[in-house]
């Protein structure tokens, strides 16, 4: 998936530090949302949201301390498979869980792991938008 590599690159950069520009023949971040193979991104998502999702789940949104650097789980629940344990995984359910967190009441993962509001980190709307784009391409 375009979109995926493409966010795993700025990822990587975020990472390390560095910048990854756009391999030969390939342009940089969409503002649009990019049609593939497996289909489309849901409906108001662009091929930028994921890429700032991307930054902000390995930065200041501090989701990969709990879910890995590469969403596969740590604390937190794997992002990458297709078993949701909150929600069915769609894009407004990850909006939803990301913003309203998972209270010990529901969380079923690790012994009542609970994830706060934002997650933890102080984001704002449109970062918590691109949070999910970005983990609703993990595992789509």
């Amino acid at each position: 998936m375009k979109h995926v590599a493409l966010a795993l690159g700025v990822f990587f950069a975020a990472c390390t530090g560095g910048s990854t520009p756009a391999p030969a023949g390939r342009v940089a971040v969409a503002e649009t949302a990019a049609v593939d193979a497996a289909g489309a991104l849901p409906a108001g998502v662009t091929d930028a949201m994921v890429a700032e999702g991307q930054a902000v789940f390995a930065g200041p949104g501090v989701c990969a301390a709990c879910h890995g650097a590469d969403g596969t789980g740590a604390i937190g629940p794997n992002l990458v498979d297709s078993e949701w344990l909150i929600g069915d995984g769609s894009y407004e359910a990850l909006v939803e869980t990301i913003t309203n967190g998972v209270p010990a009441s529901q969380a079923t993962f690790r012994r009542g792991a609970v994830m706060p509001p934002r997650g933890g980190g102080a984001i704002n709307e449109a970062q918590i938008r691109a949070v999910a784009a970005f983990v609703w391409t993990l595992s789509h």
